[in-house]
């Protein structure tokens, strides 16, 4: 492959060269603005919004991976939704794969102790609150 100098490119190729490095720029400077613009409406939209918190849906998160895919480590700029920390983890975690097996928060307690529990709520009439309590003062004793 050869390399071309300024005396080997045509008149034409002379003019269209810098015409389209001109025509880039100005694109390029005008979706600058169009990125401001809309990062400024988001931020009136989130302003009217009640609370802090926006919840998302699975396909929501679903779409803005998949448009993120194409911004790489930009996206952290352009990102107003969801911290970028939450975006990140959106991102480790795509495709479904959930790191705990229950979302609700704890492990499931063996059949045994649920079934042990409502034995002594339905001989005692005690609610589960007044059970966690008293079996929480006997682990002390125990303890003790």
């Amino acid at each position: 492959m050869s390399q071309t100098t300024d005396h080997d490119l045509t008149p034409l190729t002379k003019i269209v060269h810098p015409l389209l490095a001109l025509i880039a720029s100005a694109i390029d400077r005008e979706l600058v603005k169009y990125a401001k613009f809309l990062k400024e409406e988001n931020r009136f939209l989130r302003a009217r919004v009640p609370g802090k918190q926006v919840h998302t849906k699975p396909h929501v998160r679903e779409r803005l991976l998949k448009l993120a895919k194409s911004l790489g480590r930009a996206v952290e700029k352009l990102i107003t939704i969801v911290s970028p920390s939450t975006f990140d983890r959106w991102m480790r975690h795509q495709g479904g794969k959930s790191q705990t097996k229950n979302p609700k928060g704890a492990l499931r307690k063996p059949r045994e102790i649920r079934e042990l529990v409502i034995q002594i709520a339905r001989s005692t009439g005690f609610g589960d609150t007044r059970i966690v309590g008293e079996l929480s003062k006997a682990t002390r004793v125990v303890d003790a």
